[in-house]
């Protein structure tokens, strides 16, 4: 039971580093922020901040990898109805669905990581970590014959296309919802690019 209590006073204390390392950084350039700054606005001392981490780099690192590390864990948590989903226009892929409403719930410090921490990498990682994901799903769908595209070519472009949509997305201030994100990505995916284009002349 002790160490039941010590564990969650190490994630209250990590978490409170956390928020506080995050608000700092939406009010100031990560550059002028200091261990002073990040203890005071954590009520923290500065030998508690260092029992959890090394310095600012440190916890930057830590708190990107832990975001994409729930992103992986979301996609292998509901993969099984990712990959039982069959493509249609008007139903959304639970792939785009979970990843948006994740987006959404995560958007306070996704926001903060894309728009005010440009050293975190964390836009490119993130493409990166949606690919990863969508290699899974591929594995998992692929079948040994001859495909028609390279799978290196189909990673990165479905990688960019979604990445790059979601990150717009959050940006932009999230102006549609999640669930409306997610149809009209299932949609696009479904009909393809070229239809999507001339849907209107072809009606």
């Amino acid at each position: 039971m002790a160490e039941v209590r010590m564990d969650r006073r190490i994630h209250k204390t990590k978490l409170q580093i956390v928020h506080a390392f995050l608000s700092l950084c939406e009010k100031r350039k990560f550059d002028s922020i200091v261990i002073k700054d990040i203890t005071e606005a954590a009520d923290i001392s500065r030998s508690t901040f260092y029992a959890h981490f090394q310095d600012k780099y440190v916890l930057m690192e830590q708190i990107v990898k832990d975001k994409l590390a729930e992103l992986i864990a979301l996609y292998e948590s509901k993969k099984a109805k990712i990959h039982a989903y069959v493509p249609q226009q008007e139903t959304p892929d639970p792939y785009f669905t979970f990843l948006f409403e994740h987006l959404a719930e995560q958007a306070p410090s996704y926001r903060i990581l894309l728009l005010h921490v440009p050293e975190s990498g964390f836009e490119e990682r993130l493409i990166e970590t949606v690919q990863q994901t969508i290699g899974l799903r591929i594995d998992n769908n692929r079948m040994d014959q001859k495909q028609p595209i390279p799978l290196d070519i189909l990673l990165e472009s479905m990688a960019f296309w979604i990445g790059g949509t979601a990150i717009s997305w959050l940006k932009q201030g999230m102006i549609y919802s999640p669930n409306y994100m997610a149809i009209q990505m299932s949609r696009l995916a479904a009909m393809g690019f070229y239809q999507a284009m001339n849907h209107r002349a072809n009606k």
